[in-house]
């Protein structure tokens, strides 16, 4: 059963929404999409219960968003079911239970992959929420395709990418079920996509729920996961995001860095004024290439550097990774 959709119109971006059950969060889930400035937009819900989400899609009467009914396989079958309705140039991935918090978190994504549609795969921060109080975490971690081999620091329901990726990589792997996500961005990896941190948090993730990211070790899991493990040839231990994010965030200062006032901060000496001045156009260099800027204190020859993300009110891993290499500049 297939509710909505005007052929008529092509837009740009595709939001792949399975659910199961879950009719309320569901409906969050959408109205952060009805949220987004960016209105060039489709919604694909993809209905792997009894129907309660092709019900409330159908109370929404949005026609930017549609339903169809999924096999009841599992959520890697009912995201590729999705995926392959596909229309917009741009394909972005959104779990039920899930939301983006940040009303431009889709046209900063559309404005990242460009309109000509670049070999790009996106991603952003977020925070993870936890259910049973409300309470969050920031979640903002580096990836790059090497690191993607020892650990998945992308948020699932961030990831964004061309649509001609469909064709290229062809569909989902069922048999890892609920590692589909980590195995088609490795993928990606591997076809040469340029992989995309966009600043900027947007994205949040339920955990606590009754959710497969709650029951990470049962057994089914497991062996979905050995397989993932074996496909890629992967050296890498069970893990979830909570596990990941915990481990990360318990990684120490920088050498030479000191937290004062909940920021990374480094006094540079350097030879003379110029030099500083120098000091501080590189800086700026590496700031601009990377979208995420210190703030900077300039005394004659006396540089300080203040690394804090201002949109989490907290130092995270950017700023860590960040502060290290502005410091080889020095």
């Amino acid at each position: 059963m297939t509710v909505g959709r005007n052929a008529a119109s092509i837009p740009f971006a595709s939001v792949i929404v399975p659910t199961r059950g879950r009719p309320g969060k569901l409906l969050r889930a959408l109205s952060s999409i009805q949220a987004q400035d960016e209105r060039d937009w489709e919604a694909i819900v993809v209905d792997d219960g009894d129907g309660e989400g092709l019900a409330a899609v159908r109370t929404l009467a949005d026609p930017r968003v549609h339903a169809l009914g999924g096999t009841g396989q599992g959520p890697a079958e009912a995201r590729a079911a999705g995926i392959a309705r596909a229309a917009g140039r741009l394909v972005c991935w959104l779990d039920d239970d899930d939301w983006w918090e940040d009303p431009h978190h889709l046209s900063a994504l559309c404005a990242a992959l460009g309109r000509a549609g670049e070999r790009r795969f996106l991603f952003r921060g977020g925070w993870l929420v936890h259910e049973h109080d409300g309470t969050r975490e920031v979640f903002d971690h580096p990836a790059t395709s090497e690191s993607l081999r020892v650990n998945n620091t992308i948020l699932t329901s961030s990831i964004a990418y061309p649509l001609a990726a469909r064709a290229e990589l062809g569909p989902l792997d069922p048999a890892v079920g609920g590692y589909c996500d980590w195995d088609f961005m490795l993928r990606l990896c591997d076809a040469g996509f340029e992989l995309v941190q966009v600043a900027g948090l947007g994205v949040c993730y339920e955990v606590g729920a009754p959710s497969l990211s709650k029951a990470y070790d049962a057994p089914a899991r497991r062996a979905q996961f050995e397989r993932f493990r074996a496909k890629h040839g992967l050296e890498i231990e069970l893990s979830n995001h909570e596990r990941i994010h915990k481990m990360l965030s318990e990684m120490p200062v920088p050498d030479g860095w000191a937290e004062v006032d909940g920021a990374l901060e480094r006094t540079f000496r350097l030879e003379s004024f110029p030099a500083a001045i120098a000091f501080v156009t590189r800086v700026a260099g590496l700031a601009e290439a990377e979208n995420h800027h210190p703030d900077i204190a300039i005394s004659y020859r006396d540089v300080t550097l203040r690394w804090r993300t201002h949109s989490a009110e907290a130092i995270t891993d950017r700023d860590r990774e960040l502060a290290s290499a502005s410091a080889a500049l020095a």
